[in-house]
């Protein structure tokens, strides 16, 4: 194995780092908690609080990992090939909170996708192909206890278990990207904007995602003698727990924006309303409240009336039309938030 600061402090950082990472979970959460309380799916909450919980069991791994390394076995130079039961625990536990995220990602792609399993299916297999990988290296660390042995003998499955997660990442991104584009209407600016928003926002959660998976699968083919790979794997969960959390949080803002549109739409003015404002206009103008002498008015303007009377309310019902059709624009886009 390498020297102390390729192995032990490695893990110190990566667990300090964690540790940072876990508290944006903690605060998502607790955003989560008092935003919706009890009014959200149960599925949710039950979800928000399996994550938080196993966040922090995770966190507690790290540290004791780093306790063990630099407390318990402190001057042995073996250490630096030892791999402790609370190591092997935090690629199981990273495997557990990866496939919720993913899990709750791919049911909005089987939302988005009108229900299609074609697309669904896939996700949903390679990433279960994660979790049975990451349990399979979990197992033979905790049995060989040995960097040297573990990267000679199965060090293939680690590799497969990181390449899957990265894989799963760029298809769910992908998927989500394209369906959000398709069910842009082209005739709502408000409605395609949100969509823009949503869009931009699977992107950036992806993106950091699927980057640090990748640079940890990189570090650990590149450098498997050293532990910076598994300083990096520590902070997976985090930012997998940290972007399911967020994008639940996200609803209620966005929908906020739809229901203040819906009520610009269609402005209701009630009657004691119109009533106050005729009075201050006779206040302001008596001469508009002046009654005038009648006059009659011949065939020939009543006609005209009539047709002008015709065109105004043809006019009116294609606006109204229009403004109806942004309203059921607006309300279809919040059928495209992640409402799982």
């Amino acid at each position: 194995m390498a020297n102390a600061n390729d192995t032990i402090g490695a893990i110190l950082v990566g667990a300090l780092v964690s540790a940072v990472l876990s508290g944006t979970v903690t605060t998502q959460a607790f955003i989560y908690f008092r935003l919706y309380g009890g009014d959200d799916y149960r599925r949710n909450t039950f979800m928000v609080s399996l994550l938080w919980g196993l966040d922090a069991l995770h966190s507690s791994m790290a540290f004791t990992s780093t306790w063990i390394y630099m407390i318990r076995h402190w001057g042995d130079s073996a250490v630096f090939d030892y791999i402790p039961w609370t190591i092997a625990l935090t690629v199981a536990l990273t495997a557990i909170i990866t496939l919720i995220s993913h899990c709750f990602f791919a049911h909005r792609v089987y939302v988005l996708s009108g229900f299609s399993w074609w697309l669904t299916a896939p996700i949903l297999v390679l990433a279960c192909g994660r979790l049975v990988s990451a349990l399979v290296s979990t197992y033979e660390m905790l049995a060989l206890q040995s960097y040297e042995a573990f990267v000679d003998r199965v060090g293939w499955v680690f590799t497969t278990g990181l390449s899957l997660s990265t894989a799963v990442d760029v298809l769910i991104t992908l998927s989500l990207t394209i369906l959000l584009q398709k069910s842009r209407t082209g005739f709502s600016t408000l409605t395609d904007h949100l969509i823009d928003l949503v869009t931009l926002y699977t992107i950036e959660t992806g993106l950091v995602t699927s980057i640090t998976t990748a640079v940890s699968l990189i570090c650990w083919l590149v450098m498997p003698r050293n532990l910076i790979f598994l300083a990096l794997h520590f902070s997976i969960s985090k930012l997998y727990a940290t972007s399911t959390l967020a994008t639940l949080n996200a609803r209620k803002s966005l929908r906020r924006r739809t229901n203040k549109f819906d009520d610009h739409a269609l402005p209701v003015i009630s009657p004691l309303h119109d009533l106050e404002s005729q009075t201050r206009r006779g206040r302001d103008h008596p001469s508009d409240f002046i009654s005038k002498p009648e006059t009659v008015a011949s065939p020939a303007r009543i006609r005209t009336t009539t047709a002008e009377s015709k065109t105004e309310q043809g006019g009116d019902n294609l606006a109204s039309r229009e403004r109806t059709d942004n309203v059921n624009a607006s309300r279809r886009n919040s059928q495209l938030l992640p409402s799982v």
